[in-house]
């Protein structure tokens, strides 16, 4: 506005009627309220397993998650038009997480790959981390405190692991899944991978866990997560269970289910409901579509507050940095040498 007036001739300036009409014109399109956003997150339905896709307004691309099929994600990334991908998380090292994300790094630039640093011995991973390394993708071992900035004051952060790593549990690869936390205007998301109650109960000993308005249910809605503790601190108003039907695990188990039921939330499921889409705006998280059953509008009211965190570099291919926050402002990401 200022660089306007200053440019305007003198006797404009000065009352003219043409003068009155040009600054009535901008100061109008000054005042007019900036277009808010859309950032979409869909559970897609790729039977047992997780897979995630996260859009921004400025089309950036985060994918947590795979699946196991080799072209099942593919082929939903293929139909959403979806042509590159700036961070690529696995959660965790088991096959119904990571075992196709080699076909997507095979298929698609991928910009950065994270996961937990937790090695495994099968073929499933081994091959994975060779295309990591052959495909030039940059490497970042995922740590609590880093953050992803993204668009449209978007925020990824990565609440665990820790620097150590919980030991001697159930599952130790499960326990130490990759939790991210996702925010958008006052939106929260919550993705925690195959957590169980180890990782919930290193959750609830800090400040870091808050009211967050949309869960991914963690492991697949199986009997050794979604403890009531955990639930009562996290409070979702929707929570999404992804999981395929039939599968021998009888996932998702009538205790977690009644547990999310306790706390209110409203539970979709990817092998009732097919993909489920979750809009977020700065008027909340606004409709949600599931692929098999009706589409319901919804709104979210979440008082968390928004996480504010310096900016920092990005880490060469394996090479393991602490804890910072960093920029994916690549929009067409440089395809990988």
């Amino acid at each position: 506005m200022r660089r306007l007036i200053h440019r305007l001739p003198l006797d404009v300036r000065a009352g003219q009627p043409l003068a009155r009409l040009i600054w009535l014109i901008a100061g109008l399109v000054c005042a007019l309220p900036a277009v808010a956003g859309t950032l979409t997150v869909e559970v897609l339905d790729i039977g047992q397993g997780d897979a995630i896709l996260i859009r921004t307004p400025a089309q950036k691309v985060v994918l947590i998650d795979v699946g196991e099929a080799p072209g099942a994600t593919m082929q939903h990334l293929q139909a959403l038009g979806v042509r590159h991908v700036d961070l690529a998380v696995a959660t965790h090292p088991h096959a119904d997480h990571i075992g196709g994300m080699t076909s997507v790094l095979q298929a698609l630039p991928v910009k950065v790959f994270s996961d937990n640093g937790l090695p495994h011995t099968t073929d499933t991973y081994r091959r994975l981390m060779t295309a990591v390394e052959t495909r030039g993708v940059t490497y970042r071992t995922a740590i609590a405190g880093t953050v992803y900035r993204l668009d449209d004051g978007a925020t990824l952060e990565v609440l665990l692991p820790r620097g150590s790593y919980l030991r001697g549990t159930r599952s130790d690869l499960n326990s130490n899944s990759v939790v991210l936390r996702l925010r958008h205007y006052e939106n929260c998301f919550l993705f925690t991978g195959d957590s169980e109650e180890p990782t919930e109960r290193a959750l609830l000993e800090t400040d870091d866990l808050q009211a967050c308005g949309v869960l991914k249910v963690a492991h697949h809605g199986s009997s050794h997560s979604s403890s009531s503790a955990f639930l009562e601190r996290v409070r979702p108003r929707i929570a999404v269970v992804s999981v395929g039907a039939g599968n021998d695990y009888a996932h998702p188990g009538p205790e977690a289910l009644g547990r999310l039921e306790a706390v209110g939330a409203s539970v979709y499921r990817t092998d009732l409901h097919g993909t489920v889409t979750l809009l977020s705006t700065e008027r909340g998280v606004e409709e949600l579509k599931a692929g098999r059953g009706s589409q319901a509008p919804l709104a979210v009211e979440l008082e968390t507050p928004f996480h504010q965190a310096h900016t920092g570099s990005v880490s060469k291919v394996l090479q393991k940095r602490p804890p910072e926050s960093w920029h994916l402002e690549v929009a067409k990401p440089e395809v990988p040498r």
